[in-house]
C-alpha cells in the first residue's frame, strides 16, 4: 500500500448484524507515515534478509476481505499487499492456500487453516461503536469477508492452527488499537482493551503470535525475519522504537505478553502496531532439523562445499549426499549458482530433497531461474513435481535452458 502525505481515503459506514452487535468499517483510513516507514531500515523486498530457517513444510493461509467491492479499487490495493507477503513466504519455500474475494468463503478458510503455521488477514476489522465520540467498543474482533462476518467464537472454535502459529493482520481497524475515526482521540485503556480482545480468539485456540501492523513493507519483514530464527519479540522490536512501545501482561490470556506501539504526540497520540502472544517463541518447522545441524569449523564446511559442487558436475549422487551430511552449506554459492540448480541440471533428484530437507532456499534464482523454472527447462520431470509440492515457484518461461558455469578445477 503506497501512502501519499496528505491522501486519505473517502469513509462510507454501513450497519450489519454481528451477534447481537452492529457496525463495520467499509472505509477507513490510516496516516500517511506508518510505522515501519520510518524505524525499519528494510523497505523494499530486495533488501529483505535472507533466510536462515526453512519454510518446506510450513503451512500459511492469506485472507482479503471485501473492502470496496470485489472489484474496487481498495480492495484490489489489500489484494496486491497479501500477494506480496505471500510471495515472502512462498521465496521461503511455505505453502500458501489463498482466499481472495469473491471467493473467500469461511468455510473454505476454515479447512484451510487447520494445522496452519502463518495466516494472514488484510481488510476491514470489525467493531461495535463507529459515531460515538470518545468511541468506545463494547467489543471488536474477528473478520469481514463480504458475504459474511466471521466472529471471535468462531475463530476461537474454527481454527486449529500448528504448534506455534502466527496471524498477522495488514491494514485493519482495532487490531492495533486505532480505527478510521479516533486516532489522537482515544488513550491508552481502550487500545490494551481492543487489542486484548482481537488477539484473545487467536490465542486461546493455541495461536503463540500475534502482530498488526498498517504498512505492507513492515509486514513483509516481519514475515522475513520470522524465517531467520529470531524470536517473535525481536521480530517485533526490529521494526519500532522500543521507547515508543507499551509492554504488559495480556489481559486475558494467561502467560502472554501484549506489546502497543504509541506514536507520538502525547497530546494526540496514534496506536499503530501491535503484538500478542509469546514473545520468545521461535518459527519451527517440523522438517527443518534445526537442531540435528552438523556443527563444523568453517574452514572445514568451505572444504565440504567444494566437494559438494564438484561431485554434482561429476554427477556422484553418493559423494554430493556424503559432503551435505558432513556439513556442506546447501545454499554455497558457486559463480551466482546454488547446489540444488546443479542438481537440477546434472538431474539428482535424491540430491535435491536432500537439499531441500537441508535448508536450501526453495526459491533462489541462477541467471534468473527458480529451482521449479529450472527444472522445467530441462525436462526434469520428477523433480519439477516434487518442488511444486514442496512450493516453488516460477520465475520466467521454462523454454531456454541457462548456460551452466564452467567447473573451475
Amino acid at each position: 500500500m503506497k501512502f501519499s502525505p496528505g491522501l486519505f481515503f473517502s469513509t462510507i459506514l454501513l450497519l450489519f448484524s454481528f451477534d447481537s452487535l452492529f457496525s463495520e468499517e467499509i472505509k477507513f483510513v490510516h496516516p500517511t507515515n506508518a510505522v515501519g516507514g520510518t524505524f525499519s531500515g528494510i523497505k523494499k523486498r530486495a533488501e529483505l534478509p535472507s533466510p536462515t530457517v526453512s519454510g518446506s513444510g510450513l503451512k500459511a493461509v492469506a485472507i482479503v476481505g471485501d473492502v470496496d467491492g470485489n472489484e474496487g479499487p481498495k480492495t484490489r490495493e489489500y489484494v496486491n499487499n497479501i500477494k506480496g507477503l505471500v510471495k515472502v513466504l512462498k521465496d521461503r519455500g511455505v505453502s500458501v492456500s489463498e482466499f481472495y474475494p469473491p471467493n473467500n468463503p469461511w468455510s473454505g478458510i476454515k479447512e484451510a487453516s487447520q494445522n496452519a503455521n502463518i495466516v494472514l488477514y488484510a481488510g476491514h476489522g470489525v467493531g461495535t461503536n463507529l459515531d460515538q465520540p470518545p468511541y468506545d467498543q463494547r467489543s471488536v474482533g474477528g473478520f469481514y469477508l463480504g458475504k459474511e462476518f466471521v466472529s471471535n467464537e468462531q475463530i476461537s472454535s474454527g481454527l486449529k492452527p500448528a504448534p506455534g502459529a502466527i496471524v498477522l493482520f495488514l491494514g485493519a481497524c482495532f487490531t492495533a488499537g486505532n480505527m478510521a475515526y479516533d486516532m489522537g482521540v482515544i488513550r491508552d485503556e481502550e487500545t490494551k482493551k481492543r487489542i486484548s480482545m482481537y488477539s484473545s480468539p487467536f490465542l486461546e485456540t493455541g495461536f503463540k503470535g500475534y502482530y498488526a501492523t498498517w504498512a505492507p513493507w513492515t509486514a513483509q519483514t516481519i514475515l522475513a525475519l520470522l524465517f531467520t530464527n529470531k524470536n517473535y519479540g525481536d521480530v517485533y522490536f526490529s521494526q519500532t522504537n522500543p521507547q515508543e512501545v507499551t509492554k504488559i501482561s495480556h489481559p486475558s490470556s494467561s502467560g502472554s505478553s501484549l506489546y502497543y506501539h504509541t506514536k507520538p504526540p502525547a497530546s494526540k497520540p496514534v496506536y499503530d502496531y501491535a503484538f500478542a502472544g509469546n514473545p520468545s517463541n521461535i518459527l519451527r518447522s517440523e522438517n527443518s532439523n534445526t537442531d540435528t545441524e552438523t556443527k563444523i569449523t568453517e574452514e572445514e564446511r568451505l572444504k565440504q562445499n567444494r566437494i559438494l559442487i564438484s561431485s554434482l558436475y561429476d554427477k556422484n549422487e553418493n559423494k554430493s549426499l556424503e559432503s551435505l551430511e558432513k556439513g556442506a552449506d546447501p545454499n554455497a554459492d558457486y559463480l551466482g549458482w546454488k547446489p540444488i540448480h546443479l542438481a537440477i541440471v546434472f538431474d539428482l533428484p535424491n540430491v535435491v530433497k536432500e537439499l531441500v530437507r537441508k535448508k536450501a532456499s526453495i526459491n533462489a534464482q541462477a541467471e534468473g531461474y527458480t529451482p521449479l523454472s529450472m527444472a522445467l527447462a530441462y525436462e526434469r520431470k520428477e523433480i519439477a513435481e516434487f518442488l511444486e509440492k514442496e512450493g516453488g515457484t516460477r520465475s520466467r518461461a521454462a523454454f531456454k535452458k541457462p548456460n551452466i558455469p564452467n567447473l573451475k578445477k
